[in-house]
């Protein structure tokens, strides 16, 4: 796990999440875990980097579909950190994860970055973000 938050709703504005990550195989999965009860969280702005070079698709969501990202689809154009898209997710009850796999060389440092805000007042949010081989 790269980063977890509970009841983060009184931030309401976007912040930048950045971690570092050494590669243990030649594909990792960056899943995001996302619970709100009732509120709203906005992921944006997705990055991973490598020697210089971007190993994400689609890490801001601007081709306004889930293309390279699997899992709970809630692409929006509500409140996005830049560009037209976002990813908004408002579901109530059990956690949605959305996640992405993408190929790196073990032993690569991998820069990871991304933009989070949650909007609402719910008290049983949730935001868990973790990379995995």
């Amino acid at each position: 796990m790269i980063f977890s938050t509970y009841y983060p709703c009184a931030s309401k504005s976007y912040f930048q999440v950045v971690y570092y990550y050494i590669a243990v195989a030649s594909t990792e999965t960056l899943t995001f875990g996302i619970q709100n009860n009732p509120a709203y969280t906005e992921i944006d702005d997705v990055s991973v980097v490598s020697n210089g070079a971007q190993l994400l698709c689609n890490g801001g969501f601007e081709s306004g579909t889930q293309v390279c990202w699997s899992g709970a689809n809630h692409i929006s154009t509500t409140s996005p950190h830049t560009g037209s898209y976002c990813y908004y997710d408002g579901v109530v009850g059990a956690p949605d994860y959305v996640s992405q796999t993408f190929s790196t060389t073990p032993g690569a440092l991998l820069n990871i970055s991304f933009w989070l805000q949650w909007t609402g007042n719910g008290n049983g949010v949730l935001t868990t973000v973790t990379i995995s081989p």
